[in-house]
């Protein structure tokens, strides 16, 4: 009677560690995404500064997002040259990067980017991590 239940006991845990693994091999992991930002600040650099990038961190925080690169050198390769900055910005998902991109937070200082500066911004999904 001992032996039965040590087979079943065994059984019963040999199952629960096979559904966990199952589980974790099939689970697909969220790709990061990327939010890449031209900026050529055409107008008042000290605005742009004072009302804009110094409010920008604070707004991408709440979203789990962080900067890549901000700003610094850059050279065109190919195609159209670059504008004078770029920032790439990453985030859990596609989902938290748009979150953060239609923020109330973000569109009361965006307003700023759009007026002192032309730009272009868009949203990369990235690789899923293995």
């Amino acid at each position: 009677m001992t032996l039965y239940y040590a087979v079943m006991a065994a059984a019963i845990v040999g199952v629960a560690v096979g559904a966990g693994a199952v589980t974790a091999l099939t689970a697909q992991p969220v790709p990061k995404a990327y939010i890449v930002t031209e900026v050529d600040v055409t107008g008042n650099m000290d605005v742009f500064l004072k009302d804009y990038a110094a409010h920008v961190q604070a707004t991408v925080d709440p979203f789990g997002g962080r900067y890549l690169v901000r700003g610094g050198r850059n050279i065109g390769i190919e195609g159209d040259p670059p504008k004078g900055r770029i920032d790439i910005s990453v985030f859990d998902s596609f989902e938290k990067a748009r979150a953060w991109r239609d923020s109330p937070e973000y569109k009361k200082i965006a307003m700023v980017r759009e007026r002192e500066a032309t730009s272009r911004m868009y949203i990369v999904e990235g690789l899923p991590n293995p």
